[in-house]
């Protein structure tokens, strides 16, 4: 049953990525997480946990000057510096993500009417610290939306500076969106993944 499947980007899609991903291992360019309480997104009132990161705790002297030691470019160290762009930033990411996807399938004829009832109240979002292992799948992921649970994970920000795969980045801005559509997608009935040209009303 599609509810029982877990969705999840991943860093080797599935072969491409991987080597990459355990050469970066599991660094926390935005610093450890932080036990903090949870919030709620400024319009749809979704729950999520920031982990911290809505103000990451780092040292960016002392960090700047590893990062562009190792090759990292500029243009990738300011993103990282200025994640999130202010503390209320991953609740609004969250809302604009939610708007997004249900205007893509309220494009739908046949799902708008149902897309426009879909509920916002079960989603819960966690921001991780990096790239984490899925259990289930025994990959490392970016992002996972869990249907039993709908609960989405996804990493605050990583870039690869090694590898085949060098300069490649991820931000849990893109992410949330992606892993939002999935939920979408699973409280529809429409698959979720792989995403063929016209998704989803195709």
């Amino acid at each position: 049953m599609v509810r029982r499947s877990i969705f999840f980007l991943a860093f080797a899609l599935l072969i491409f990525f991987a080597s990459s991903a355990r050469a970066q291992g599991y660094y926390e360019f935005l610093g450890s997480p932080r036990a903090v309480e949870d919030k709620f997104s400024p319009r749809h009132g979704i729950r999520y946990n920031t982990r911290g990161y809505d103000a990451p705790d780092v040292n960016w002297a002392k960090r700047e000057r590893k990062l562009t030691n190792k090759g990292v470019p500029e243009y990738a160290i300011t993103e990282m510096m200025q994640f999130p762009g202010g503390p209320d930033a991953i609740g609004e990411w969250i809302d604009q993500a939610f708007d997004d996807v249900q205007a893509q399938f309220l494009h739908c004829g046949s799902l708008a009417s149902r897309a426009g009832g879909v509920s916002p109240d079960s989603l819960y979002v966690v921001i991780m610290p990096s790239a984490f292992f899925e259990p289930y799948y025994k990959v490392d992921v970016a992002g996972v939306y869990y249907p039993s649970t709908h609960e989405i994970k996804v990493l605050n920000i990583y870039y690869t500076w090694s590898g085949p795969n060098a300069g490649w980045l991820r931000h849990a801005r893109d992410l949330i969106k992606w892993e939002i559509g999935n939920f979408f997608a699973t409280e529809l009935g429409v698959q979720a993944e792989p995403r063929l040209d016209g998704w989803p009303c195709n």
